[in-house]
């Protein structure tokens, strides 16, 4: 699990847009940044037609037993699905989106073969490319695209989640500006990229140290729980904090996919403790107090660094 890394993908047709935006600082940046992102939600009650370009698929299963971490155990359907190995692993997306992505939000997921979207435009095709890796298009850039819009090159709920994640307009987590976020170091990134993914100092960049423009995002401050964020090991960064496994939907998830997508069939606060068998509002205390630990760690190496700064000022000016 520590290796597998979702490329959050950028329609060719949109580069120009991308590089406009960069090319901007501030306010100019934000604005345009926003507007791009904000263009890709789906509009209230859109019915979306899912498509598999195989039927039975050949990826690896990820295996529960590595699924270890520190921030809960995985999601419920996780334990289901390893116990039930023969389930297809497009039935096993099906109810996965119906179980935990349809209830809170006001569309609609029709899955159904190539027959069943003819000259329907709102099509997401997900094809099963192991040597691909995962990945998805974002929110509406999936509206006539022709190839794939999503791929899985492997599967686990927890990747599901994710890749649906990015149709519903979600981005990565570990790119949030707000708050306190991960505090990468750089050049191990890149060796770690590159040894891990492949990717060159730009891929990697985009993918992972790149933060988006402060309005471009979900609004809440960076969620160590979020489903949008990938496991990273603590030497990739400068204060020795990686981050742990999500293998499910946050509080924080639940309730921007209901603000984006309201008039859903559930509320957050009736869902997630019947998914997940805990309140809504614990799960987002659970995030606030993570974020809170992390900056308590920071102002205690603060206050000791000026401690020694002004011991060694001490000794300098009576001392010595």
């Amino acid at each position: 699990m520590s290796e597998k890394i979702c490329v959050q993908k950028i329609l060719p047709r949109h580069k120009h847009l991308v590089d406009k935006i960069n090319q901007n600082s501030g306010p100019v940046r934000d604005h345009l940044a926003a507007a791009f992102y904000t263009s890709k939600i789906w509009p209230a009650y859109t019915e979306i037609f899912v498509t598999f370009t195989d039927k039975d698929p050949s990826i690896i299963r990820t295996d529960i037993a590595s699924m270890k971490t520190t921030n809960g155990p995985p999601d419920p359907l996780q334990i289901y699905f390893s116990k039930n190995t023969t389930i297809p692993i497009p039935k096993a997306i099906e109810k996965i989106v119906k179980e935990r992505i349809e209830p809170i939000v006001n569309l609609k997921f029709t899955f159904t073969d190539l027959d069943g979207v003819k000259g329907q435009k709102n099509h997401v095709r997900i094809s099963f490319d192991s040597d691909g890796g995962s990945w998805s298009l974002v929110g509406t850039d999936a509206v006539g695209y022709k190839g794939a819009t999503m791929n899985l090159g492997w599967f686990d709920v927890s990747t599901v989640m994710h890749e649906f994640g990015h149709v519903m307009g979600l981005i990565h987590e570990h790119q949030n500006p707000r708050g306190d976020t991960i505090k990468w170091n750089d050049k191990a990134v890149y060796e770690w990229a590159d040894q891990t993914q492949g990717w060159t100092h730009k891929q990697t960049d985009t993918n992972i140290l790149n933060k988006y423009a402060i309005n471009q995002i979900n609004g809440s401050k960076f969620d160590p729980l979020s489903i949008m964020l990938y496991f990273f090991p603590a030497n990739l960064t400068t204060n020795n904090e990686g981050t742990s496994q999500n293998l499910r939907l946050s509080g924080d998830d639940a309730l921007w996919l209901n603000k984006t997508y309201p008039g859903s069939p559930e509320t957050p606060s009736i869902y997630y403790p019947k998914v997940y068998g805990m309140t809504l509002q614990k799960s987002i205390d659970k995030s606030k107090s993570m974020n809170a630990s992390s900056n308590s760690k920071i102002w205690i190496w603060i206050i000791l660094l000026i401690a020694v700064l002004l011991i060694i000022f001490l000794i300098w000016k009576f001392i010595l």
